[in-house]
């Protein structure tokens, strides 16, 4: 449950980052609007995103996992695509806001996390 909301938290976080360095990419209407749009992000991975993976699967081997990179932008574009008003972003905003996200998703679950549970 923890990281479910973290990356909703990073998801959200990612956006207005990105929003705010590369405004011509990626603008957002208001932080309500994120948070939703950080919702319907982590719907579309959770039901959409195994199906495209195991389809892709060839070309992730081909490309050693970096196609996972335009997966997850697909994923950002698409949440962005069905609220425009919410968050509106062009593929290449989605691709580095999902990459920003990312980051921030793992950096949130290795400050989070208990040293005990890794070993």
């Amino acid at each position: 449950m923890l990281g479910a909301i973290l990356a909703l938290v990073a998801n959200a976080v990612a956006v207005i980052a990105v929003a705010t360095v590369l405004p011509n990419q990626v603008s957002f209407g208001s932080v309500g609007g994120v948070a939703l749009f950080a919702l319907i992000v982590g719907l579309l991975n959770a039901l959409l995103r195994p199906i495209v993976r195991l389809l892709t699967a060839p070309i992730g081997c081909v490309t050693l996992g970096l196609f996972g990179i335009v997966i997850n932008g697909l994923m950002f574009w698409l949440a962005a695509q069905l609220r425009p008003d919410w968050v509106n972003a062009t593929f290449l905003g989605a691709t580095i806001t999902a990459l920003a996200a990312g980051l921030l998703s793992s950096l949130f679950g290795a400050l989070t996390s208990d040293r005990r549970e890794r070993h």
